[in-house]
């Protein structure tokens, strides 16, 4: 009977073993398939991000000396010098594929087009691709590496050699290990085999650790009894409880953290308006509010700026709603002799529980900014109407009176072409202050010689030079260079030109001087001798669409944005302009131009 006992036992136990065996067998071959899997894959991406840095920087030099436009890739080979790996291989394809630069290949006329190899392929659908693959063009295999550009690709690519082939293979330690640990967990099988009875233990012992609140194996194996069934489902919720409570943890971390990065001041307090949790900007709003100074801070609570704020909370929290969460926003000013009018937007929310939080944001700069382009717009609008009824109303006049004699027909044309043409300099204007104002990355940067831009302008003028009588002294030295945006640099002295030609009147003298300059800053004065400008008009000429003498400025086709667009383009080169009337007449002009732009 004994004998039967045991021989049942030892059967159950050598299937239970099996059965623990089979699972931990596929579980390692899996692990282990899968980690040598990811140790490849994770070499590849390591060996692609080193050749997408190589691809990077080939494309910030490209774009930073406009080698594309140039079509010299000479410094390239400058770069290459620099990398680290001396086999790299740098190619760069047009969007054709044709290849314009390889610093393998010399004769890139004998090269075919390559749009059609895989990497690039790859990059064209996906901005990246890599492929490994002998080379058409030098015989050798290369791991290759194409970037797309949109303008153009990048390529880059290491020799496909022993030290490439052996930094791809994947590293066995782990699968050693993991025989190692299979080996281990087979022994610890035939020992859970003949000591069914740990199950119990064990379970008792994780009931006495979670109890106790110590540290315990979440991944603890209890067998596939009805007990181990059991001790799996207590461990399962254990770690949902678990989870659940790291996850909280983290998120309070992260709300914290958010709360003292955020722009706005924040605020949570209790029912009974107890300061729960805040950000430094809030106590700073509240400290220039209020001037409280004390951590007493329910003392905010008196404040006029949050009477209404104090009202909403006590009439919310008395009445709170299932499924409804009351909030408000409220706009309020705020003035002191120092600082002046600031506005300040006040966000309420309160909680089922009857918390509330409080913030508060500075909108004095988006305010006003706001009010700023609103009339922008409404000066726009005023503008482009002038130029377009006045052609509309010469065009319906030809077309109403058929019978109009040629030369007055030719007068109306006349007039509705200069009309166009303010139309043409407004919007041209508009468009080079709205660049300099909301994208000013994309003027480029170059060695630009002053003196050379004032020849060429004066050679411009020439001929209202000539019919008002004028003459222009140029004090600047011929070889005075400056690093900065030659378009601006040629509106600023065009527009001051201009001005001088269209209101100065007759037989008046330009003088331009380069009359001082420092380490950083070259020193300009740009001075007439005509009528000059009314002292009242000069704190506010360079406004936009401000005119001295209004009709004039219309009469002579002045659109009203010449000075601001000279403020703003020698604000670009980190320059100041004032200006001042002349010493007997006229007007002078005082600005600064930084020598180089970094």
């Amino acid at each position: 009977m004994q004998a039967n006992i045991h021989n049942s036992g030892s059967k159950y136990k050598k299937k239970l073993f099996f059965f623990f065996f089979l699972i931990v067998l596929i579980f390692s071959l899996l692990i282990g398939g899968f980690q040598y899997h990811q140790e490849k894959a994770y070499r590849r991406e390591k060996l692609e991000y080193a050749l997408n840095i190589y691809t990077e920087q080939v494309q910030k030099l490209i774009n930073k000396k406009g080698l594309l436009k140039k079509n010299s890739f000479s410094e390239i080979d400058s770069l290459r010098l620099l990398i680290p790996d001396r086999n790299i291989r740098i190619t760069v394809l047009t969007v054709k594929g044709d290849v314009i630069y390889d610093s393998y290949v010399e004769k890139l006329s004998e090269l075919d087009n390559h749009l059609q190899r895989p990497e690039v392929q790859k990059s064209l659908h996906t901005t990246k691709g890599s492929n490994i693959r002998l080379s058409g063009s030098t015989g050798q295999t290369y791991y290759y590496y194409s970037k797309y550009y949109y303008s153009h690709f990048v390529r880059t690519a290491l020799p496909f050699n022993d030290s490439v082939m052996m930094f791809l293979k994947a590293n066995n330690i782990f699968l050693y290990f993991l025989i190692g640990l299979f080996g281990v967990t087979v022994i610890f099988l035939i020992y859970a085999t003949e000591h069914f009875g740990n199950s119990i233990s064990k379970l008792r012992k994780f009931a006495i650790n979670v109890a106790k609140n110590r540290p315990i194996d979440p991944n603890e194996d209890f067998g596939k009894t009805e007990l181990g069934e059991i001790s799996h489902q207590i461990v399962k919720i254990y770690r949902k409880l678990s989870q659940t409570k790291e996850a909280l943890v983290r998120e309070k971390e992260k709300l914290i953290m958010h709360l003292q990065i955020a722009q706005e001041g924040v605020a949570v307090f209790d029912k009974d308006r107890n300061l729960i949790l805040w950000n430094s900007h809030f106590i700073d709003y509240i400290n220039y509010l209020g001037n409280i100074s004390t951590h007493n801070y329910q003392e905010i609570f008196e404040l006029p700026e949050l009477k209404e704020i104090n009202k909403f909370i006590n009439a919310n929290i008395k009445k709170l709603k299932s499924n409804y969460i009351p909030n408000v926003d409220i706009i309020s000013d705020k003035k002191t002799v120092i600082i002046g009018h600031k506005l300040f937007l006040y966000q309420v929310v309160v909680f089922q529980d009857c918390n509330f939080e409080i913030s508060i944001n500075d909108i004095t700069k988006s305010e006003n900014e706001k009010i700023i382009k609103q009339e922008m717009t409404l000066n726009i609008a005023h503008e482009l109407k002038t130029p377009v009824t006045a052609v509309s109303g010469f065009l319906e006049t030809i077309k109403d009176n058929p019978t109009m004699p040629e030369d007055k027909k030719i007068q109306f044309i006349e007039r509705s072409c200069l009309q166009i043409n303010r139309l043409s300099n407004l919007i041209k204007d508009i468009s080079v202050l709205t660049k300099m104002e909301e994208a000013q990355q994309l003027f480029s940067v170059e060695n630009i010689n002053i003196r050379k831009i004032l020849d060429e302008m004066i050679e411009d003028f020439e001929l209202k030079l000539e019919l008002s009588k004028m003459k222009i002294d140029l004090q600047i030295p011929r070889n005075l260079n400056i690093t900065g945006n030659s378009e601006l640099i040629d509106s600023v002295f065009r527009n001051l030109i201009d001005n001088s030609i269209k209101y100065a009147g007759k037989e008046v003298k330009v003088e331009i001087k380069n009359y001082f300059e420092d380490s950083n800053y070259h020193y300009f004065s740009y001075s007439d001798n005509g009528i000059g400008i009314s002292e009242k008009h000069l704190p506010r000429i360079f406004e936009r669409f401000y005119r001295a003498d209004n009709g004039r400025s219309r009469k002579m086709g002045g659109t009203g944005l010449g000075l601001s667009i000279v403020k703003n383009a020698v604000s670009f080169h980190n320059g100041r302009i004032f200006v001042k009337p002349g010493k007997e007449k006229g007007v002078e002009f005082f600005f600064s131009l930084k020598k180089q732009l970094s």
